[in-house]
């Protein structure tokens, strides 16, 4: 039958010495109070960190199965007798490393103790703190670039980290990455005129849709839509050529919304 050690107070085992309070050495023992590892915790293989070639990781804990083909490490909520549908298994096996939540609760992996993304009990995921801007309604033009005017909005409905500033019509890049950028003016202020949208990267035009100076293009769908490579503080904005008609402003058209893909 296995016996219980009190780590904190040092007693010992009815039957060993005081020298022996190191060990549990019968299957079935358990310890109370708290362990300490002066260098690191040992569970498995004593060689599996010699495979790591970094020589000067600070390694805290290893774990390896004695047996079988995985290892895993479960974690339950303190109120459960079992494992069942509750808790976190964390394993790893000879091709994939697995984060299994068992029941359908959600897992949150965070920083600076806010969640950053979110899994839910579905397999759904959210990421609150993704970079996004979304707009509608053109409202009016910022200060000229060259002879590109950019456009602002009078409904700004998705602004997730205040990255588009709508004073100057610029989207800041908060980090470099891949982005998803989309602009449609669908309704010009006078119709059988030019109608030109451009995507300006800083200052440099890298997109143009034009509409045609003929009748009834008026409701014409003037489209830019890519994926660009940013680099972190660069700005993009789109604007129309001032030489040439604006975009209305009736409420119920134009928009443009851009997001950070990954």
């Amino acid at each position: 039958m296995g016996r219980s050690k009190d780590l904190a107070s040092g007693a010992a085992y009815q039957d060993q010495t005081e020298s022996d309070t190191r060990y549990v050495n019968t299957a079935g023992d358990t310890m109370t109070g708290t362990l300490v590892a002066g260098t690191r915790l040992q569970v498995g293989d004593s060689s599996i960190t010699q495979g790591y070639p970094q020589a000067n990781f600070g390694y805290v804990a290893d774990f390896q199965a004695a047996t079988g083909s995985q290892t895993f490490i479960s974690i339950a909520p303190p109120s459960v007798s079992s494992l069942g549908d509750n808790g976190t298994v964390i394993g790893e096996d000879g091709s994939d490393t697995y984060i299994t939540q068992r029941g359908n609760k959600n897992i949150k992996l965070g920083t600076s103790n806010v969640n950053r993304l979110i899994i839910d009990g579905s397999g759904r995921v959210t990421t609150p703190n993704q970079p996004m801007f979304g707009a509608y309604n053109y409202s009016g033009t910022a200060t000229a670039i060259g002879g590109y005017n950019p456009m602002r909005w009078a409904n700004v409905h998705t602004n997730v980290g205040n990255h588009f500033n709508n004073s100057t019509g610029k989207f800041t890049f908060p980090v470099s990455g891949k982005y998803v950028v989309f602009c449609n003016i669908n309704h010009k202020a006078a119709d059988a005129n030019w109608s030109g949208l451009y995507m300006l990267y800083n200052t440099s035009v890298q997109m143009v849709s034009w509409s045609m100076n003929t009748a009834a293009t008026e409701h014409d769908n003037v489209i830019i839509s890519s994926l660009v490579s940013a680099s972190a503080n660069d700005t993009l904005a789109f604007c129309w050529h001032n030489s040439y008609t604006a975009p209305s402003t009736n409420a119920s058209y134009n928009m443009a919304y851009i997001y950070l893909l990954g």
